[in-house]
């Protein structure tokens, strides 16, 4: 693994890949919550009932998920500016049939194409993060990042229900798809992956054995730590996901009696929370070096409580009770994240960081 000697140097490019990664990264979080103020709509559009919605919606998640392995090996293999480039491309163009769908199972094919796409984006941030900035600011990165990615969730929501409103959802789903090509050719054309001190003076940073990527991987499959980290992630934000990206907006209506603009107010509340949180708790944990593995286990259990509140005291509870827990969800939500990948970032080896 590189030293942080060898991957701190103080290239200015740095601010240029941290600026250009957040904004596709915006993106990414703006199209995973982005159905849930627009079931009516879709509903209207193409007569299907909450089975189709679902798992039209879910399309994202399924390629999403499908593609992560080959995206953290190409990662390794050939960099995240090519691998953010090219992805960000692909959820550009599902962005776009997603507006002009003629049918439901064209914007699955759609919703499925900007998920396959946007897979492209976060591991390599975390790798280009990784290489381009030290150890001990990592977390804080990380935590920046999901504020801005978080920006986008807020943007999904109640602007997004007004713009549907106003311009129509398929006129808006047409930008966002132009937009998103924008940065996917600013990411391939004007930014450039990290290059190690070692290829022009051996003598800064000794040049260290690359592991081969079919060992590294199954090194990645043999971890006990992976599979704990995993299947925690998965239960943490497989929740958050659903409850944002599709259900709350609807069952918010449903249980407050409020319209969508309201609702989604409601909604946003959740990556407000995450804004907040991601770099709060980031910046705390590199500033007094505290324990993640600690920290982490207080943030499931402080998630884990906001879920109970729902569940048991949900019909009870009035809009401002349910913004206050949305809120602490969303920041416990941003810490858990940004402190999960300061703990990967420890204890990973730089070389399969990607997988």
């Amino acid at each position: 693994m590189r030293t942080d000697t060898c991957n701190t140097i103080r290239d200015p490019h740095r601010w240029v890949i941290f600026l250009t990664i957040c904004l596709v990264y915006f993106f990414v979080y703006f199209h995973r919550v982005s159905t849930s103020v627009i079931v009516s709509d879709l509903v209207e559009t193409f007569k299907i009932d909450a089975t189709a919605l679902g798992f039209m919606s879910s399309m994202y998640f399924y390629l999403y998920a499908l593609v992560q392995p080959l995206v953290g090996h190409l990662t390794d293999r050939i960099g995240p500016r090519r691998v953010i480039g090219w992805w960000s491309i692909t959820a550009a163009a599902g962005c776009i049939l997603f507006g002009l769908a003629p049918s439901i199972g064209w914007a699955t094919v759609g919703r499925g194409l900007i998920g396959f796409g946007v897979a492209g984006v976060y591991v390599p941030a975390i790798k280009a993060f990784s290489l381009w900035f030290q150890k001990k600011d990592f977390a804080t990165m990380i935590g920046l990042l999901m504020s801005v990615g978080n920006l986008g969730a807020v943007i999904a929501t109640t602007p997004l229900a007004w713009a549907a409103g106003t311009f129509g959802w398929r006129p808006t789903f047409f930008l966002i798809g132009g937009v998103t090509l924008v940065l996917a050719l600013i990411t391939l054309l004007f930014t450039r992956d990290y290059k190690s001190p070692s290829a022009g003076n051996p003598a800064v940073c000794p040049p260290v054995p690359e592991e081969k990527p079919v060992p590294g991987f199954l090194k990645v499959l043999a971890s006990v730590d992976f599979w704990i980290i995993a299947m925690i992630f998965f239960g943490i934000y497989g929740t958050l996901v659903t409850l944002q990206g599709l259900w709350a907006t609807q069952f918010l209506m449903t249980i407050l009696k409020v319209d969508r603009i309201y609702a989604s107010n409601l909604n946003m509340v959740i990556p407000i929370g995450v804004i907040v949180g991601a770099p709060a708790i980031g910046w705390f944990c590199d500033r007094f070096s505290l324990k993640k593995a600690k920290v982490l286990i207080g943030i499931v259990v402080v998630y884990a409580l906001t879920w109970a509140g729902i569940l048991f005291f949900g019909a009870s509870l009035r809009a401002f009770g349910m913004a206050a827990v949305f809120m602490v969800m969303g920041m416990a939500i941003g810490g858990f994240i940004t402190v999960l990948w300061g703990l990967v970032r420890e204890t990973t080896p730089s070389g399969i960081l990607g997988l």
